[in-house]
């Protein structure tokens, strides 16, 4: 049986929190790195993945991005999704303005995927993505050769491999 796990390209790099302990410990710092209000971790964004008997259907949140600034592909047995974040809120109210600005990606090994007949929508700031599953090989039997004693090397090899 197949499973749809997340494809880890780089996961021995050290991360910059690790790198720079003290900086992001610091309450002030850290809200101000913190997308988690926003995409809904500082890793990049959160994604569900459910599955059924034909399919799974994974569910990448990604609010406020529009489709256009999404981009979904498929390289070498791995999905990636990347998206351009560009988000800015007005406070009137309080004189106070909030950018952000950056891009997140997410790949997943696609080995069992039909990639042919992947299918995706994105409504309401959830990107849908279908992933159909491929059929398993039927399992071969053995079979059994006969040997023929009669038979001499000369007779296997093709006129450019006899002598």
């Amino acid at each position: 049986m197949y499973t749809m796990i997340p494809f880890r390209s780089h996961h021995n790099m050290p991360r910059t929190h690790e790198m720079m302990p003290s900086l992001f410990d610091d309450r002030f710092f850290r809200s101000f790195f913190d997308m988690s209000d926003w995409m809904g971790s500082n890793a990049g964004f959160r994604v569900d993945i459910r599955e059924n008997d034909t399919n799974y259907l994974l569910e990448a949140e990604l609010p406020g991005v529009d489709e256009k600034n999404i981009d979904l592909s498929v390289e070498n047995d791995v999905l990636t999704i990347s998206a351009d974040l560009n988000e800015e809120r007005k406070d009137e109210r309080n004189c106070y303005s909030e950018r952000r600005y950056g891009h997140v990606t997410r790949s997943f090994s696609l080995e069992g995927i039909d990639q042919e007949h992947i299918v995706a929508s994105h409504k309401n700031g959830i990107l849908y993505v279908t992933l159909p599953k491929t059929q398993p090989e039927p399992k071969k039997e053995a079979r059994r050769i006969a040997i023929n004693a009669n038979c001499g090397q000369d007779e296997h090899l093709t006129e450019g491999e006899q002598q």
